[in-house]
């Protein structure tokens, strides 16, 4: 079979979501003719979609030295840098590819979403404008230009936006988001009779930009005051609303993504996790890293591997009726993620509990620990978006534990913090535990979001930094 054949075929494998096969073959097709720019491409579309980012930008490299005039190379390799939160260079091959072929609108898109991440908002509505010349249908630049316009201040600007959005594509999930967002701000502004500023003047500062959001979610609590004896769980709009001041304040990659990521690198013999759901971080471990759900009620919708033995039960139950050892086949924890009850207590407890099968390169992750705002993290549920206070835990292992590697990582919906450098022979945490849970039961509530980025100590939504950060050892190791 030739070459193009094979080519054909492995682009064929892709689109069925095959993509250790057509990985396979994309391989095949550069052995047979290494010259063929774009075998590079498609392998490194599968890649990407694979979640292999760094090899990705080797393969598309590797086709712009074979072919240094495609634009579709410069904006793939740009897509993929973006990803990796290398922006500025993103942002170079974005340019190029739109130098090459300055018809296409997905160039200028793309260039205006990474110039909101960047909070450069004119440059990003320049491009998304300049997208809506080329196609007045896409969608997305609608969207870019509704998200970048309430971040500046401009809210009538952006509810025009989104009604054009609405009418393109009225089932879009963004499109719905960002309806409710307005629905529950025209709600609740009714309500308690509060405007907020529409522009006064632009908000360009990366301060004032954060302190302008943060009066939306200012505006739940007033409304709750004023609304004593509503069930705002009751009003489902509230949900969207939050998790749409989540991706304005927190850009970049969600959670999920930075845990799938996680998995990549760190390639784990196996995997523990602590509160299933629904499998949608369960369903992140490879078939061959040996995986442990604990959950008393899991709502599995994901398609989890089958060799994943999920054990339907509390965690404090699973600690004392089993032996972590022996279930993972005689292994020590290599990656944890603890996501169970919205309790700093019971996460503390997992976390002491976790670190007893802990080696000195295990990684445990928490998820919720960089609330949006002072309802959300209550200990007792208020709204559908619920973080609780396990914030808390961050700020505990900071104190008893400066023995440990500790990066809370601003990602949406509500941060997610990276621990690593653990001891498995430390009792610091077990013999204090009644204490400390003592000394920050009523631990106070910080409103300001830039004191939280420095209690936290957050880094940005960088993946390169993340990495650089928490791993160096890791990083030079490969470099």
């Amino acid at each position: 079979m030739s070459a193009g054949e094979l080519l054909k075929q492995a682009n064929r494998l892709k689109r069925a979501g095959k993509l250790d096969e057509a990985i396979a073959l994309y391989h095949q097709v550069i052995e047979i003719n290494p010259h063929f720019a774009w075998a590079y491409h498609g392998l490194g579309d599968a890649l990407v979609k694979q979640g292999n980012l760094e090899e990705a930008v080797t393969c598309y490299s590797e086709g712009l030295k074979i072919n240094p005039n495609s634009a579709w190379l410069f904006y793939s390799l740009g897509e993929a840098l973006a990803e990796l939160g290398d922006l500025e260079a993103a942002v170079e091959y974005f340019k190029k590819a739109i130098q090459l072929k300055p018809d296409c609108y997905n160039f200028y898109n793309s260039l205006g979403w990474v110039f909101i991440q960047q909070k450069k908002f004119d440059e990003a509505l320049s491009y998304y404008n300049q997208a809506i010349q080329l196609n007045s249908k896409v969608v997305d630049a609608y969207l870019g230009c509704c998200a970048l316009s309430i971040c500046k201040g401009e809210l009538q600007k952006a509810q025009d936006y989104i009604n054009l959005a609405i009418q393109l594509n009225p089932r879009k999930p963004e499109s719905k988001l960002y309806s409710d967002f307005f629905y529950i701000l025209d709600k609740f502004s009714s309500k308690v009779g509060f405007a907020l500023a529409n522009n006064s003047q632009n908000i360009k500062a990366s301060q004032d930009y954060s302190h302008y959001l943060s009066q939306f979610l200012n505006l739940v609590k007033m409304y709750e005051q004023a609304s004593i004896g509503e069930n705002l769980m009751a009003i489902p709009q509230l949900g969207q609303f939050h998790h749409c001041i989540s991706g304005l304040i927190l850009p970049g990659l969600d959670y999920l993504a930075i845990l799938r990521r996680l998995h990549l690198f760190l390639k784990p013999k196996n995997y523990v996790e602590i509160g299933v759901d629904k499998g949608k971080s369960l369903e992140l471990a490879s078939l061959s890293t040996v995986s442990i759900g604990i959950d008393p009620q899991p709502k599995l919708q994901c398609g989890v591997a089958l060799s994943a033995k999920i054990f339907k039960m509390t965690s404090d139950d699973f600690f004392q009726n089993h032996n972590l050892l022996t279930e993972l086949q005689g292994q020590r924890v290599d990656f944890a993620f603890i996501d169970g009850l919205h309790l700093f207590e019971q996460a503390l407890k997992d976390f002491i509990n976790l670190e007893k099968y802990s080696h000195s390169n295990t990684v445990i992750c928490f998820h919720d620990t960089f609330p949006l705002d002072e309802i959300t993290a209550r200990r007792d549920r208020a709204t559908g978006f619920w973080s609780g206070d396990v914030w808390k835990v961050a700020l505990i292992l900071r104190k008893y534990r400066p023995d440990l590697k500790i990066s809370t990582v601003a990602t949406r919906p509500t941060g997610l913090t990276i621990v690593t450098n653990l001891d498995s022979s430390s009792k610091i945490l077990s013999k204090h535990y009644d204490d400390i849970v003592q000394e920050y039961m009523d631990e106070s509530w910080v409103d300001s979001l830039e004191l939280r980025f420095a209690m936290f100590s957050v880094v940005k939504n960088n993946w390169k930094a993340m990495i650089g950060n928490m791993f160096k050892s890791a990083v030079e190791a490969t470099q």
